[in-house]
């Protein structure tokens, strides 16, 4: 395990007392300063602000660099989209081992009780009254920020060290404090931290929203009840809830047990009234349902909706309760290539089943669409969309969007086709044909090509999910829909364009046509009932682009399925008509030229997925040598991840895996180089 505790603190220490709070509120990503000694640290509310805003670049997910950007991509190896080579650790047997060693995570714990050990005596003895309201709010960061990491540490090995001591540098004090703790008290525990945050955070609009709030401690306390209380729920009596027959942490908590139904009950409250007291006090942004812009003479206010996504200053939209700023202040420049990346092609793709999630506009799945509102099929992209969700028409690309103008292009407006061989892959073009638009820019000088130069702010936390999260917990303890949650829902799919009446939605679902395509269909394998499949719907296609799936398919056992018949990703239909108008070879603009498409797998110049095999695009059907070229497949142990074989030995009186109080995770082996065993 490794915990350097003992003189490590210049290491973590990175924020000095010469950053400005004001700078630091302008943005998140502050260059690191000058060490500094602990004697002149911790000394007013702005050296507090400084330490806990110096993390933020750890913390949350937002893209850097030329890419689309962790959170656009962030549904890749999922069923919602394909992002370049498929993820094979996940999805490919015998590709993901056990490591001999490597790093569970503990130094942005032991940097936040170091600062609990210094600071709050401090505090208690007065020492910041004379900015008292900024120093409890940089406390209330600070739990904040050991909850939000305790949170990535449950969902990626499930029972965890609990540990709020900066620990000594030695075997004894490690093997004293390092004992792997349930996942149900890791889960109260950072709940706990959570509680102490919200009481200590200054409300919404505090730093412009650039920095945490209470707001937000409330949303991620409704997130991680309803994640652990769905864990624990769906993955009950599999050997991965603590108490299970085969739970691996018997070894060390003999005779342990839970009554999971009570403690999902009592999560799953605490999730409705965390959700509700943001929900009740957040406006959703408008949608006008102005779909697209001229390029040459883009306006603004034109669709708030799709416009949160692209605009430069987030600070005055209710609906977001903390974002990411970019631009320039003083030497420190901050951007990204989310726009222009959009603009070329970023190599990725939704998927065939996502896009046939979304609703009619009049609220009836496409296989039941009704006269008014009829399924234009799939032989264009325009067809795909029309009469659709608002969401799938804002969202994504089809032949009647305009592609926004480079800022080195020549004001010559093209509409979208999508590029399915693209010149450079792995960069640009479209693997599936359906390209998201979220993120999308028409500002020209957002898009420069090849560079990481836009500034439009990126979203870290929305107060909608506090809606959806209501819903969900609110039907899973209670097993109805009650006032509160049909209201919000109302709410969700009238800012959609979908019809509000949910009850028809249900009414008009076959689960055995949804499960074609929706992994969220099923729970431990089994499908579930068509009231919880469309609050779940409804979560998936309002998160469109925004890196939340994979969460939400893990705390719903949502991929057993996949042991007994592989999944194989698919995209637009190309084979029909479109292969006439598709772009080969292109950045974003370019010719059609139909010979140049070469069908796979048996030809090694294959460039496409062979119309044989389905009308289309596999983007993993080419070369029969890809690791996912026969689907995705999956273990039960891929759930949550192995712990390495050498930090289970130094948590042992004798360095033998078998004595060891760091057991290891449920499904995998105590050996390295080895696959799951389940």
């Amino acid at each position: 395990m490794k915990i350097k505790y003992k003189n490590t603190f210049a290491a973590c220490l990175l924020a000095g007392s010469a950053c400005l709070i004001s700078s630091c509120n302008d943005f998140l990503d502050m260059a690191p300063l000058d060490q500094v000694t602990p004697d002149a640290y911790f000394q007013n509310a702005d050296q507090l602000g400084a330490y806990s805003i110096s993390k933020y670049n750890d913390l949350f997910t937002s893209p850097s660099g030329w890419s689309q950007g962790a959170i656009l991509n962030g549904d890749g190896a999922t069923d919602n989209m394909v992002v370049g080579n498929p993820n094979q650790s996940l999805f490919t047997k015998n590709y993901w081992t056990v490591p001999q060693s490597g790093d569970l995570g503990f130094s942005l714990i032991r940097y936040c009780n170091y600062f609990f050990e210094t600071v709050l005596p401090k505090y208690e003895a007065g020492a910041y009254n004379s900015d008292e309201a900024n120093a409890k709010h940089y406390i209330g960061e600070m739990y904040f920020i050991r909850a939000w990491v305790y949170y990535s540490r449950l969902k990626t090995y499930g029972d965890y060290p609990i540990i709020t001591e900066v620990l000594e540098d030695n075997k004894e004090d490690l093997v004293a404090h390092g004992t792997r703790m349930p996942r149900n008290e890791v889960a109260d525990f950072i709940l706990s931290d959570l509680d102490k945050a919200i009481e200590l955070l200054q409300n919404q609009g505090f730093a412009s929203n650039n920095r945490i709030n209470k707001q937000v401690a409330l949303l991620v306390k409704s997130r991680v009840a309803l994640y652990e209380a769905s864990f624990e729920k769906y993955h009950k009596g599999t050997g991965r809830v603590p108490g299970d027959a085969e739970w691996p942490g018997q070894k060390v908590h003999p005779n342990y047990s839970l009554d999971v139904d009570a403690h999902v009950k009592a999560l799953l409250t605490q999730a409705m009234e965390a959700a509700k007291e943001v929900a009740d006090n957040t406006t959703l942004t408008a949608n006008t349902m102005v779909l697209d812009q001229d390029p040459l003479a883009p306006t603004s206010g034109w669709n708030p909706y799709f416009e949160m996504y692209a605009t430069d200053n987030l600070s005055g939209i209710d609906e977001v309760l903390m974002w990411k700023d970019y631009g320039t202040v003083a030497s420190t420049t901050l951007a990204h290539g989310v726009s222009a990346y959009i603009v070329t092609g970023s190599y990725n793709g939704l998927l065939k089943g996502y896009i046939e999630s979304f609703l009619m506009e009049d609220g009836l799945p496409i296989y039941a669409s009704s006269a008014s509102k009829p399924y234009k099929g799939d032989e264009t992209l325009d067809n795909v969309k029309a009469n659709r969700d608002g969401r799938l028409q804002l969202f994504v690309f089809s032949e009647n969007n305009n592609m926004p103008i480079l800022s080195t292009g020549n004001d010559e407006v093209h509409s979208f086709l999508p590029v399915l061989v693209p010149s450079r892959v792995n960069e640009m073009g479209d693997m599936t044909g359906y390209r998201l638009r979220k993120g999308e820019s028409f500002d020209k000088m957002q898009n420069v090509y090849g560079k990481a130069e836009g500034t439009t702010g990126q979203i870290l936390f929305r107060g909608v999910e506090a809606y959806l999260n209501y819903i969900e917990a609110q039907y899973m303890r209670d097993g109805n829909i009650d006032g509160t949650s049909s209201n919000y829902w109302k709410a969700v799919r009238t800012r959609a364009a979908v019809d509000a009446d949910f009850n028809k939605t249900i009414a008009a679902t076959d689960m055995s046509k949804e499960a074609l395509g929706d992994w969220g269909a099923y729970s431990q394998g089994k499908l579930i009932d068509p009231t919880l499949y469309n609050i779940r719907r409804e979560r998936r296609c309002e998160f469109i682009g925004e890196g939340m799936r994979w969460d939400d398919l893990v705390r719903w056992s949502a991929m057993d399925q996949l042991k007994t018949k592989n999944y194989i990703p698919e995209g637009c239909n190309f084979w029909t008509s479109m292969y006439k108008t598709a772009i080969y070879n292109g950045d974003g603009y370019g010719e059609s030229n139909v010979v140049s498409f070469i069908e796979g797998p048996n030809n090694e110049k294959a460039n496409i997925s062979s119309k044989e095999e389905s009308k289309y695009v596999r983007p993993y059907r080419i070369k029969s040598n890809n690791p996912a070229f026969d689907g995705y497949t999956w273990m039960d142990a891929h759930y949550n991840s192995p712990i390495p074989i050498r930090e289970i030995e130094l948590l042992s009186a004798d360095e033998s895996v078998d004595n060891s109080i760091f057991y290891q995770t449920w499904g995998w082996p105590t050996t390295a180089n080895i696959e799951a065993e389940k």
